[in-house]
C-alpha cells in the first residue's frame, strides 16, 4: 500500500512528461518579459543609471539586499541588446539554455538596481528562469510499439503549476485573514479609485451599480480561495480557466500597469492545458514539435 502510493506520488512529481508544454510556457513567458522589458526601457535612464531615485544601502527595507551598481549612461544600450537578444533567442530556440542563463541574471539585476519598481511581477521572472535554466533535458525514448519521441521529468513542470496556484491561494487567504474584504462590500469599489486607476476603470466607476464591484470584489476572493480545486481537477480547469481570465482581464482594465501582471500570470495557463491542445496551437503556429526532435537541449 505505501509502497503504491509512493509510486504513485513519484510519478506525478518525477515521471516523464512530454517536453511541448514546458516548451511552449518557456517561449510565451519570454514574451511577457520581453513586452515588460520594452515598457520598462522607455525610461531606462532614470532605471538604470544615477538619473533617477534609488535607493542606497541605509535606505533600503532591512529584507531587501543592497541595490546593486547602478549602470553609465553608455551600457544601457548594450543592457538592452544583451537582454532583448537573449528574449528573441529563447523564442526562436536559438541556444536557449544559455540565453536562459542570461535573462536570469538580466532579471536578478533588474530587480536589485532598483527594487521599489521591480515589484511581485519580477520575482516571478527570476524565479521561473531559474527553474528553467536547471530543467532536465528531455530524453529521446524508443518505444517498439510506437514512433520514438522525447521525454523529460515532470517536476519543473509541476513546481511552476503548484507555484500558480500558491500564489492564488496565498493572495485570497490575505485578503480573508488581514483586508478588509469580509467586513466591508466597497473594498474593491475604493481600491480602484486610488492612484492605479485607469481611463477603463474611471468609466466603470461612472456606469456600473456600486452593487456590481461588491459582486466583482466576491468572484475575485473566491477564484483566488477555490483556485488550487479548479485547477487540480479536468473537468474543472475549463471553469478555472474562464473565471481566471476575467479576473486578470479585470485586473488589466482597471489598473494601472498591471496588465504585465495579468499577462504574466495567464502564462501558466499553458501549463494546464492537455497535451493535444497543445500540438493544435503548436500545428496552428507551425513551432516544432520537441518531442518530435532529437535535437533537445
Amino acid at each position: 500500500m505505501i509502497g503504491e502510493t509512493f509510486k504513485k506520488f513519484h510519478g506525478f512529481w518525477f515521471g516523464g512528461v512530454l517536453p511541448q508544454r514546458l516548451n511552449l510556457f518557456e517561449r510565451v513567458f519570454t514574451f511577457t518579459f520581453l513586452l515588460y522589458m520594452i515598457e520598462r526601457f522607455r525610461y531606462a535612464g532614470e532605471w538604470l543609471t544615477d538619473r533617477g531615485f534609488h535607493l542606497t544601502a541605509r535606505t533600503k527595507s532591512h529584507f531587501h539586499v543592497d541595490p546593486f551598481p547602478l549602470m553609465p549612461e553608455q551600457w544601457v544600450p548594450v543592457f538592452g541588446v544583451i537582454l532583448f537578444g537573449s528574449a528573441l533567442s529563447i523564442m526562436f530556440q536559438w541556444q536557449r539554455r544559455v540565453m536562459i542563463w542570461i535573462l536570469f541574471f538580466c532579471a536578478v539585476y533588474v530587480q536589485n538596481v532598483d527594487a521599489v519598481s521591480a515589484f511581485t511581477l519580477n520575482k516571478y521572472y527570476i524565479v521561473v528562469f531559474l527553474l528553467l535554466a536547471i530543467s532536465p533535458r528531455p530524453q529521446w525514448i524508443t518505444d517498439a510499439k510506437k514512433d520514438g519521441g522525447s521525454l523529460q521529468s515532470v517536476w519543473v513542470l509541476r513546481t511552476l503549476q503548484a507555484t500558480l496556484l500558491i500564489a492564488y491561494f496565498t493572495a485570497g487567504t490575505c485578503k480573508l485573514m488581514h483586508g478588509d474584504w469580509l467586513h466591508h462590500t466597497d473594498t474593491l469599489w475604493t481600491q480602484v479609485q486610488g492612484i492605479y486607476r485607469t481611463d477603463a476603470a474611471a468609466w466603470m466607476l461612472r456606469a456600473l451599480p456600486k452593487w456590481t464591484w461588491a459582486v466583482q470584489m466576491y468572484a475575485a476572493l473566491i477564484f483566488e480561495l477555490t483556485a488550487p480545486i479548479l485547477f487540480a481537477f479536468r473537468k474543472t480547469r475549463p471553469v478555472a480557466f474562464i473565471w481566471g481570465i476575467g479576473f486578470h482581464l479585470l485586473i488589466a482594465l482597471t489598473m494601472h500597469q498591471l496588465i504585465y501582471f495579468s499577462i504574466q500570470l495567464m502564462t501558466f495557463y499553458i501549463l494546464f492545458l492537455p497535451e493535444e491542445t497543445i500540438t493544435q496551437l503548436n500545428a496552428f503556429f507551425k513551432i516544432p514539435i520537441p518531442s518530435k526532435s532529437r535535437r533537445v537541449s
